[in-house]
């Protein structure tokens, strides 16, 4: 007989605890879209305080870069003091351009061979396809991420030698999600300053955020995840693959420090409360479970701004957690990036083409 809560179950019950927590997600999103209509004096109001945030109309921003996005999966399990397994994928360092102009942003990056070295940790091929859209009021995070090859860090963790990283070719792990942040003091603070570069935050002010979440992911082997080295000290259960469903309301804060207008650092951390349905697959059964979990997302980057160049070196990392009886599953996906950027003065054609804004609520 299956263990567990089944998610059918779950959603037909109008008692169970997922139903609840659902009806709660919407009643945030509903408050959270009411929040966002403004009193009609607020409409003429300007978009943003001057004093804080400075614009480029007109101006185009170029930039290159150097980035490197990676999707990490850890493994452990609460019934043991077994060590942590970190599945780490063997990610390539990309070389890449991008222009930003109004409301448009293009980037395009290609992996280097000088740039990327096996040095033993095998083989990972990867579709790791990552958006972070920032509006005046809203921040969209995307993720579509596919990897196939991981290897266990550190060097001679369940490996034959000391001297070597222990490959799994067969681990795959797909991710693929959405993340949706309202930002409420749009007026004097800028995520596009600090990501996209093409404003300039010229005075300290921080901001609250809140907003939803869903994401789906699966991860599997060929074999049990648990390599045979180390399997003594997990569960006799060997757990072959986990699949699973996170959606929920999510809320934090942003702010950025500058220093004599043209150096900053901006930080933001979001907390997510999730409603969490998995299935485990065992050697000789399943498991279905259903729960809630909270999770992390934070972002960071520090630099330079002026009226032509911005100089930044960001992280963006999010962490997605699975706690079932016998495992507990984490993945962190995320993406470093340094980048230079200088803006220029925009074709007249083009002014026309591409709209200021996108106007969302």
């Amino acid at each position: 007989m299956k263990q567990g809560t089944t998610v059918g179950h779950a959603l037909a019950d109008l008692r169970h605890p997922a139903f609840s927590f659902w009806r709660l997600s919407l009643g945030t999103i509903l408050l959270l879209l009411l929040a966002s209509a403004a009193p009609a004096q607020d409409r003429f109001r300007p978009d943003i305080d001057s004093a804080y945030v400075r614009t480029f109309p007109g101006k185009l921003t170029g930039r290159a870069y150097i980035s490197q996005k990676y999707t990490s999966f850890n493994l452990s399990t609460p019934t043991t003091d077994a060590p942590v397994l970190r599945f780490l994928p063997n990610a390539p360092l990309n070389l890449g351009i991008g222009a930003t102009f109004n409301a448009l942003t293009v980037n395009m990056a290609y992996g280097l061979s000088f740039l990327n070295k096996n040095n033993g940790k095998g083989e990972t091929k990867n579709i790791d396809l990552q958006t972070h859209v920032y509006t005046r009021k809203w921040v969209l995070d995307g993720v579509a991420q596919f990897y196939n090859g991981y290897f266990l860090t550190p060097r001679g963790n369940a490996a034959a030698s000391p001297e070597l990283y222990y490959h799994r070719p067969d681990l795959r792990v797909n991710l693929v999600g959405v993340g949706i942040r309202r930002v409420f003091n749009f007026r004097r603070f800028s995520f596009r300053a600090s990501f996209v570069q093409n404003e300039w935050q010229k005075r300290s002010a921080g901001t609250w955020l809140a907003g939803f979440q869903v994401y789906y992911g699966i991860v599997r082997g060929d074999s049990a995840l648990v390599p045979e080295r180390v399997r003594p000290t997990f569960p006799d259960e060997a757990v072959r693959r986990m699949r699973f469903l996170k959606l929920g309301p999510s809320a934090g804060y942003a702010y950025t420090f500058v220093y004599r207008q043209h150096w900053f650092a901006t930080a933001a951390l979001m907390g997510n409360l999730n409603a969490t349905f998995s299935k485990e697959l065992f050697e000789n059964r399943d498991q279905i479970r259903s729960n809630v979990r909270p999770d992390l997302h934070f972002q960071v980057v520090g630099g330079y701004n002026s009226n032509r160049w911005c100089v930044t070196l960001g992280w963006i990392n999010g962490s997605v957690m699975v706690r079932n009886p016998l495992y507990q599953y984490t993945l962190h996906t995320g993406n470093y990036r340094f980048t230079v950027a200088r803006r220029f003065i925009a074709h007249s054609r083009l002014k026309k083409l591409v709209p200021e804004t996108i106007k969302v609520l």
